[in-house]
């Protein structure tokens, strides 16, 4: 079995995050990617370069790796055959494309007589995102391959923290902060991990370790993203030099906290602690983080599991303060940006439909609840104020 990964997403996380800790680590990179400008860029350069920041900010130049664009299926299929590992990095809407790759390779396996267990890890920012890609692959299948998948694939889901920006000018020079926080469910897992990477962390909390990331970072970074959209931002070390958006944001990042501490039962000073680390990692100026990045996608973002709704729900089921987080759920709802498609929907609906049918549909909130009814009010006000 060769020490090779291949990583489906060759953009600014999969090369910034995952795909440059397993470099780092020694194995071989196998990078895939739908964009052929890129695939290019990266065939004739041979290299990228990664700017870390952090305590000691230094570049990291990236080399020796192989890249393919993502419709040469049977070639990445045989690049699968003797991978260590299977990466996504690629958003949750393009997951059912790597599946058709991967349905190719499992035949392929399985004819070669690999026998050896072979775990595909989609790091995305979602809450199932490899069990939801094993879904996929599975659909693809004969019975006989479908029962070769599940003896040998498997399909552990995951969690990643890295902010790593789209670049600015130039695709092969990336900036990342240099900070990491990777898991995986060790149940899921197939037989061991590779000893050698070490920024991979299985875990048997991965529920827990998941929504603490998700809630508290995405969700303060959304609550950020969203207040800094509106108070005309552009970074978000930028709107977190705003009083404004710092007061709201403390405020959600507190009551987000204290339905995490909770549910999972986390301490208070573990939360305390990764309330800071986002706080001090949003503030670096280097790293130019877009708030237009932070805040795209607003219909999966205002979903009923996602950074926002879902801890605003249990807020609600607990009997918990969440007027910070509504306060960025309506910042959510009121976001426009035309060139964000999901935002241009999201304002369609609520122009057609009207606030109480969106928040059932969208965020899954009850129309009768108390949530409901807190939304309305601050979205109420918020629209009386800006028609004044």
């Amino acid at each position: 079995m060769n020490n090779k990964i291949v990583l489906f997403g060759a953009g600014a996380t999969g090369r910034g995050h995952v795909g440059l800790l397993a470099w780092q680590a020694g194995f071989e990179m196998v990078f895939v990617d739908n964009k052929l400008d890129l695939v290019e860029a990266l065939q004739n350069a041979g290299h990228y370069t990664v700017k870390v920041i952090g305590d000691r900010t230094h570049e990291i130049r990236v080399s020796g790796y192989r890249v393919y664009h993502s419709e040469e299926r049977q070639a990445i299929a045989q690049e699968i055959v003797d991978a260590r590992l299977v990466l996504t990095a690629v958003f949750d809407q393009n997951l059912a494309d790597v599946a058709q790759t991967l349905a190719l390779a499992i035949p392929v396996c399985r004819e070669s007589g690999r026998q050896s267990p072979l775990n595909c890890i989609a790091c995305e920012n979602m809450m199932d995102s490899s069990s939801t890609l094993g879904s996929f692959v599975q659909d693809d299948l004969s019975s006989r391959d479908a029962e070769y998948c599940r003896e040998t694939l498997g399909f552990p889901d995951c969690m990643i923290s890295r902010v790593v920006p789209q670049p600015e000018s130039d695709p092969l020079v990336l900036i990342t902060e240099d900070y990491n926080e990777w898991t995986a469910r060790a149940d899921a897992f197939k037989g061991e991990k590779p000893a050698e990477l070490t920024a991979l962390e299985l875990v048997d909390n991965q529920t827990a370790r998941l929504e603490r990331k998700l809630f508290i970072h995405n969700g303060g970074h959304a609550a950020c993203g969203y207040m800094g959209f509106h108070r005309g931002h552009k970074y978000i070390h930028q709107a977190l030099q705003d009083d404004v958006v710092v007061e709201q944001v403390l405020g959600a990042l507190d009551e987000i906290g204290e339905v995490v501490r909770r549910k999972h039962g986390f301490s208070a000073e573990s939360i305390d602690a990764y309330k800071e680390d986002l706080g001090r990692r949003g503030a670096i100026a280097e790293m130019r983080d877009e708030v237009l990045r932070v805040v795209r996608d607003p219909i999966r973002k205002l979903s009923p599991n996602e950074r926002l709704v879902a801890p605003a729900l249990l807020a609600q089921e607990y009997n918990l303060p969440r007027k910070h987080i509504v306060n960025a759920i309506v910042a959510a709802l009121r976001y426009y940006n035309p060139t964000d498609h999901q935002s241009v929907v999201l304002s369609q609906k609520l122009e057609e439909e009207g606030l109480t049918a969106v928040l059932e549909e969208v965020c899954g909130i009850e129309p009768r609840s108390s949530l409901a009814g807190e939304i309305s009010r601050v979205w109420d006000k918020a629209n009386d104020n800006t028609e004044r």
